[in-house]
């Protein structure tokens, strides 16, 4: 466990999604609690107890008598020894299991902080908007780090909400643009946008919390493709593998026959020590950009709508000729990260000083 409570500032309740088995949300969320620790306070990640709700029962009984129930959630599809590599990177995130929201709750904390991750996404904060918008603390206790509304566009009754409630926030920071612009449809604050927390460690950082226990010693190209392996990733991969060559070691969120065991430790030196990775997800290229792995980012077959936030952090970092049918693309160019480290800085930069000017630092 790598825990750094130097804290003397007070807590800070983290409100993100509970998703317990998603890399991304695993590592933005102990990159959040690395952040507010070293600027002195206490961060508590909050998971909230499901708390009785008639609209979602009735949904869950129709699901249920569907055949569908939970067998969708990832873990279902796990082995034993991957959801243990999760519960043990977990360990470094302190947590507090929390089953209701009132003014003892808020005594306890200085600060409440939401995000990052998809925490503004209709669909994901259904029945528990209070929680995900702060409406149960005082104002001045609320910031926004990176939040994400995760989609194009939001129903105006769900604008309408967010845009209430982040009027009176002490600081408003979002990760995409275009999550930015959907707000100022619904309120007069001005959102900065801000980069991934996961860009704030250093390379250092994450390699210290990585485990190579399932990493190869010999050459390996790895792959993370949500979409699974379509046309183009399929030529790419022929390609950085020599034909096969080079053997590739894949890796998705919902675990197939044949793929490693890793939980986000693993996940961080897998990418750290491969020859190539192949992605269409947002996190990986991320890692693979802090560690400087040879990267090539394809688009995820039927996700248009989430390539956003990968041509984002092109542009942020100055990557585009690793972005697959960009005008730039150029795959001699994929281990090519000149002026990312200063990118990076200059990202971190802005996010801290975000921070720092909504905190008691």
């Amino acid at each position: 466990m790598i825990f750094r409570m130097v804290s003397s500032k007070g807590k800070i309740g983290i409100v993100t999604l509970p998703s317990s088995f998603n890399y991304g949300n695993r590592l933005q969320n102990y990159a959040v609690t690395i952040i507010y620790q070293r600027l002195g306070y206490q961060p508590e990640s909050l998971v909230l107890s499901q708390r009785p709700n008639a609209t979602r029962l009735l949904r869950s009984m129709y699901y249920w008598m569907k055949g569908a129930g939970d067998s969708k959630k990832p873990e279902k599809l796990m082995s034993v020894e991957r959801i243990n590599a999760f519960e043990r990177f977990d360990k470094n995130i302190p947590k507090r299991q929390i089953k209701s929201l009132g003014n003892k709750l808020c005594s306890d904390y200085s600060y409440f902080s939401v995000g990052s991750d998809q925490v503004w996404n209709p669909g994901y904060m259904a029945y528990n908007e209070d929680f995900y918008l702060l409406e149960f603390c005082a104002a001045n206790q609320r910031i926004a780090l990176a939040a994400s509304i995760g989609v194009d566009e939001v129903p105006p009754k769900s604008g309408r909400r967010i845009g209430r409630a982040i009027s009176e926030f002490n600081g408003v920071s979002v990760r995409e643009s275009r999550a930015a612009e959907i707000l100022r449809n619904y309120t007069e604050c001005e959102p900065l946008v801000v980069c991934d927390p996961t860009l704030v460690l250093s390379t250092d950082d994450w390699r210290l919390v990585a485990d190579d226990r399932l990493t190869k010693s010999e050459p390996y190209v790895f792959t993370y493709l949500l979409g699974g392996v379509g046309t183009v990733a399929a030529e790419v991969l022929e390609s950085v593998s020599r034909c096969g060559e080079i053997p590739v070691v894949p890796l998705s969120d919902r675990q197939k026959p044949g793929e490693p065991d890793a939980g986000p430790a693993e996940f961080i030196s897998l990418i750290d020590k491969a020859e190539h990775v192949v992605t269409d997800s947002f996190h990986a290229a991320v890692f693979a950009s802090i560690l400087q792995t040879p990267l090539t980012i394809v688009r995820r077959e039927g996700g248009e709508s989430m390539f956003s936030r990968l041509e984002q952090l092109s542009r942020m970092l100055g990557i585009e000729h690793k972005v697959y049918g960009s005008s730039d693309f150029n795959l001699t160019r994929a281990g090519d990260y000149e002026g990312v480290p200063e990118a990076i800085a200059c990202e971190r930069k802005r996010l801290m000083e975000f921070l720092e000017g909504c905190l008691d630092v």
